[in-house]
């Protein structure tokens, strides 16, 4: 729980305007108010034809700081999930079931959750219980439930209902859709046909599916969505200027990531920053329903990383997407001119993806030969290739051993491959990032260990001492960004590690005399 901006105490009285400074009550809020005002209300909302509305900073804002903090409108399961409890969202076997409607949950005291109101009260529209049977694997029947709990707030919650229709929900781009069809006889058709509620017609059911898969934010950790008033408004962005992350209460917490002039729109990512331009494109076409025309999305090097390309059978040059990768007709070699249809290089592309599926549970030496493979197929950047990179530097000295038993070889093999990401993450995800505080820990950890392993004499001079700051540098980073996310994460555990660590670096530091 966050402290009053007062005394520290306990507080969870947010200031109405910004939703950022939290105070015990009252009198502290007034008291505070003659500060506070200077600092109020970071952004304002705008509205424009071609956006829609949308977030500006109202001044400057400095990396790191809180932008707003947003309490979700509500809260859910992802549609496509196993069953899970309908309070705590843990997974469920079925041994126990709420006594009012039937569906699967952990104990009494999560039937009793307000959460799993809206769901159990429809569901009592039954003659019997629901029965779940499939368990540990994905069940159709829970893709009703977030859609359910939107549907239920029309009724009973009517400021969170206005709330939730002021959100797109891309009706008539859905329709004649595939999740469309799927839409109508897994959550349309099982509420008015098992659950027999009858209250909302089929076209009210699939605006509230969209608006979901629109405006919901995944939550990282448990299988969960969320809906947010304010933070849905961000606008996209393939190099992103803000970072989400989620306290305890799941509210939703968004910093500027990078120095934000006043002005500025502020932006966050609905992709994964680290996909080439095709995949965030199709991603963005399908589930969010517009095109992003960034000036990333029309550079066919993506800044000079080229994190698309492909390498030329010819000459084993980079081929970049051309002649606009926002409308890809084929792969040309930047050094000799060649050409390589759209056909030839998705074949290729599809292949490799299908032996990347399967690196997760593999051994290391795998995903090495899966490395050496692709570099005479792909680019050095290839996001196929950084995406292993980012896995591999984080599990040499994790995985099958720990980092002060690596072989010397590996330990430098870790740290170049957190280098290589980092310089692309620094790009592409740059800032107080969830990204950039994993890489900067691991890449701490390295050279904490290198300095270890010094002989003793060594460890007196000053390359020694230059290791030890750049160790303390990377460390400090790390632990600031990390620290950020939730407490239920596992980032969260790692910035608390960085923080012990950056500690005992520090000491070390001091009793250097060099």
């Amino acid at each position: 729980m966050t402290g009053c901006y007062v005394c520290q105490s306990p507080a969870n009285l947010y200031c109405g305007k910004c939703h950022v400074a939290v105070y015990c009550s009252k009198d502290h809020q007034k008291q505070d108010w003659k500060l506070h005002k200077t600092q109020c209300s970071p952004y304002r909302i705008c509205q424009s034809p071609t956006l829609g509305r949308y977030l500006e900073a109202s001044r400057d804002i400095a990396a790191g700081d809180v932008i707003l903090t947003d309490s979700p409108l509500l809260l859910g399961p992802k549609q496509v999930t196993m069953p899970v409890c309908l309070g705590c969202f843990s997974p469920v076997d079925g041994s126990y079931s709420c006594s009012q409607c039937g569906w699967p949950m952990c104990s009494s005291d999560c039937e009793m959750m307000s959460l799993h109101k809206p769901e159990c009260q429809l569901s009592q529209s039954r003659s019997s219980p629901v029965q779940v049977k499939k368990f540990l694997q994905m069940n159709e029947m829970y893709e009703c439930i977030t859609p359910l709990r939107c549907l239920w707030l029309r009724d009973n919650e009517p400021q969170k209902w206005k709330d939730l229709m002021q959100m797109e929900s891309h009706y008539e781009e859905r329709k004649n859709t595939d999740i469309f069809e799927i839409n109508q006889t897994n959550v349309a058709e099982f509420v008015q046909k098992y659950l027999f509620v009858k209250d909302f017609n089929d076209e009210e059911v699939h605006k509230i599916c969209g608006i979901i898969d629109v405006n919901g934010f995944e939550i990282p950790g448990p299988n969960i969505v969320g809906l947010y008033g304010k933070a849905c408004l961000l606008e996209h962005s393939c190099i992103p200027n803000t970072a989400r992350a989620y306290d305890q209460q799941l509210n939703i917490i968004v910093r500027a990531a990078v120095p934000i002039k006043k002005g500025e729109h502020l932006t966050t990512t609905y992709s994964d920053p680290m996909w080439g331009t095709t995949n965030r494109q199709y991603h963005l076409r399908t589930t969010k329903y517009f095109k992003c025309i960034c000036s990333r999305c029309q550079d066919p090097t993506e800044l000079g990383t080229h994190l698309s390309s492909i390498l030329c059978k010819s000459c084993s040059g980079n081929m970049i997407l051309s002649p606009s990768p926002l409308n890809p007709e084929a792969y040309v070699c930047q050094d000799c001119g060649i050409s390589t249809s759209m056909e030839e290089a998705d074949f290729m592309l599809k292949q490799i993806g299908e032996r990347l599926v399967v690196l997760k549970d593999a051994p290391l030496s795998v995903s090495e030969a899966f490395l050496r493979d692709t570099s005479k197929q792909l680019s050095e950047n290839h996001y196929y290739r950084t995406d292993v990179k980012f896995a591999i530097a984080q599990m040499y000295g994790r995985k099958e051993e720990d980092i002060d038993e690596l072989h010397k070889d590996l330990l430098d093999r870790k740290e170049q491959l957190c280098r290589d990401v980092l310089r692309l993450a620094d790009l592409f995800s740059p800032g107080v990032t969830r990204l950039c505080g994993l890489l900067r820990f691991e890449l701490g950890q390295c050279i904490r260990e290198r300095y270890r392993r010094l002989p003793k004499k060594h460890k007196i001079q000053a390359p020694a001492k230059t290791l030890l700051q750049e160790a303390a540098d990377l460390l400090k980073q790390a632990s600031v960004v990390l620290l950020l996310e939730s407490q239920m994460q596992d980032e969260y555990q790692l910035g608390l590690q960085a923080e012990d660590d950056l500690e005992e670096v520090n000491k070390l530091l001091a009793k250097c005399r060099i």
